[in-house]
């Protein structure tokens, strides 16, 4: 009989991801890939079917994973406009210098 309790440890990282994703902060990439692998690691010891014991576990990991996916695009979006800005930006500093500085070149012909 296979137990329920890896399938816990699953649905209790899917809790751990959702604090890191839902704080006010963006979480690092750093913190998201060492819990991704803690969550691969997990996910390959286990067996193809899981228990019936392990549904209960397993639906609040989905619902949890559910509501990650939620926050993340979130994260994204907020993302994506920062980048506009940026790109905005750059583009409005552009106009006001002018154009492009020229490049230093040498003359070959003499």
């Amino acid at each position: 009989m296979i137990s329920a309790e890896p399938y816990e440890a699953l649905a209790q990282l899917a809790e751990r991801e959702l604090a890191l994703v839902s704080a006010s902060e963006p979480p690092s990439a750093e913190a998201l890939v060492a819990l991704m692998a803690e969550r691969d690691a997990l996910v390959a010891s286990l067996p193809a079917r899981a228990p019936p014991a392990a549904a209960p576990a397993l639906a609040r990991a989905l619902a949890l994973q559910e509501r990650i996916t939620a926050e993340l695009t979130v994260h994204a979006a907020q993302v994506r406009r920062t980048l506009g800005s940026v790109e905005h930006g750059r583009r409005t500093m552009h106009g006001y210098a002018g154009g492009a500085p020229a490049r230093g070149a040498l003359d070959l012909t003499g």
